[in-house]
């Protein structure tokens, strides 16, 4: 006994998918602009440099963002971010030292003065000579004026 079955699997697909469809709740996105871009300007409201740097790759690719890619350029935006405040911290503490040091320099040259103690300094090297009239132009009461 030999039983033959024509099935049309094309039609059974393309009915599934037809079904499919019809159950999917539609969703409408709107957008408060007519502007394509996500990221694009907004009336009325400043951007983040997040969004302006997200709004520049979406021109750049020419298409809205993956979430991918937008997580991609958050977290490099991030370190951009902590690297760039990183370093006003080190350049503010920089500055402190110094200011620090100029002031301890110029208390300790005021009061060798004021004891009547000169001390020379004898540079060795051309860069070490350099180097001494150089911090005789900067500070001009310290103990390498004399």
């Amino acid at each position: 006994m030999k039983i033959e079955i024509d099935i049309d699997i094309e039609s059974i697909v393309k009915e599934a998918l037809k079904k499919e469809a019809e159950d999917a709740i539609p969703i409408e996105v709107t957008s408060n602009s007519r502007s394509k871009w996500e990221y694009g300007r907004r009336n009325g409201r400043r951007r983040t440099t997040e969004e302006m740097a997200l709004h520049k790759l979406e021109k750049e690719k020419g298409r809205l963002l993956t979430p991918e890619e937008k997580g991609e350029a958050k977290a490099v935006i991030q370190i951009d971010t902590t690297t760039e405040n990183e370093a006003k911290e080190a350049a503010i503490k920089k500055a402190h030292i110094d200011n620090l040091t100029a002031e301890g320099m110029a208390a300790a040259s005021k009061e060798l003065a004021e004891e009547g103690v000169e001390i020379h300094y004898e540079a060795e090297t051309k860069e070490e000579k350099e180097e001494v009239e150089e911090l005789k132009s900067q500070y001009p009461d310290s103990l390498f004026s004399k």
